[in-house]
């Protein structure tokens, strides 16, 4: 006789996976969105940016586009390891686990305006029912790149400055930021310990408190550590970015290259809600900008922001989007 178990119909699915399964949807609908209007704003148009990629499709020209792509998993394998380091002070995770949720975070990143993406992505990727104290690592995490970026945008601000028309109005104000940005970090470095010492006595406060605790708890080596890994891993990106430019062989010094590709990346983390725009539509016109006195052709400098945005952005978040998928709300390991 069979079962009355085998006769019961199979049980709905619980709120929460289809709470989950609509957020999926809804993040991806917004990414795809996101990749449609990057190609639909090609200031140039797809087909004239081909036409300009075809000439540098060459056999001369493959050692140099092998190794900008042989550079995209270093990338993000040295945001990975940030992560791993960071993450390890509240949840251990492995190598494998970080670079998910790094990819998570980026395509959710793409989705929600500024950092709140990327946060709300590499939290949700984790394994625990601590996901939430992650929120103070994901921010230092954050952090630390914007810090490694304004100040690399800051040496090439100096190099840079006096050879973009750019009006004095302006000027003063890109120094006050910047000097403010520089001076700040290290302030609030040190006020970060004062958090254990905040006693909120709103339930608000009290729970945001708990998010953030970490913060207070990382010591100087693992300040140090993260930094090192942001560093590196500029440091790579401003390398894709050069060897993008060398390809169109332009009659200008490698450290004038750095300059402007600093004050490219510059703008894209001083202006992050810009990425409901479109974040290649900012780099193309910030490139147009900085490039602008040395008189290149516009075609090509775009043709070499979007090889980036398609090797760094494009690649990954179509692995992100996949991630996002595979994901299944658990509470612990």
């Amino acid at each position: 006789m069979v079962q009355d178990k085998e006769l019961s119909p199979p049980k709905p699915k619980s709120n929460q996976a289809n709470l989950l399964w609509v957020v999926k949807l809804v993040v991806t609908a917004l990414v795809l969105s996101y990749i449609y209007r990057t190609f639909r704003n090609e200031q140039k148009g797809i087909g004239d940016i081909g036409s300009v990629f075809g000439a540098i499709w060459s056999l001369q020209n493959a050692p140099v586009l092998i190794l900008m792509l042989a550079l995209v998993p270093v990338n993000w394998a040295l945001e990975s390891l940030k992560w791993q380091k960071l993450i390890s002070r509240i949840i251990p995770i492995t190598f494998r686990d970080a670079m998910r949720g790094t990819l998570t975070g980026l395509a959710v990143g793409v989705a929600v305006p500024a950092q709140l993406g990327d946060t709300l992505g590499r939290v949700a990727a984790l394994r625990s029912d601590r996901r939430l104290e992650a929120i103070g690592a994901a921010l230092i995490s954050n952090g630390i790149q914007f810090y490694v970026s304004v100040l690399a945008g800051a040496f090439g601000w100096v190099y840079l400055k006096d050879q973009l028309a750019i009006p004095g109005t302006a000027r003063l104000t890109v120094n006050c930021i910047l000097l403010a940005i520089i001076f700040l970090g290290p302030a609030l470095l040190s006020f970060r310990t004062q958090i254990d010492n905040w006693k909120p006595a709103r339930r608000i406060f009290v729970k945001t408190k708990e998010y953030l605790n970490v913060i207070g708890r990382y010591k100087p080596a693992e300040l140090a550590t993260g930094t090192g890994y942001g560093l590196l891993r500029y440091l790579v990106f401003l390398s894709q970015f050069i060897l993008a430019l060398s390809l169109f062989h332009f009659p200008v010094g490698i450290w004038q290259l750095a300059a402007c590709v600093t004050l490219i990346f510059l703008a894209k983390t001083l202006i992050p809600a810009i990425n409901v725009l479109g974040d290649l539509g900012l780099r193309e016109f910030t490139a147009l900008v900085v490039f602008a006195p040395f008189k290149l052709p516009p075609e090509q400098i775009i043709a070499a922001t979007f090889l980036i945005w398609i090797l760094n952005v494009l690649g990954p978040i179509v692995v992100g989007i996949f991630l996002i998928w595979k994901y299944k709300w658990k509470k612990s390991r």
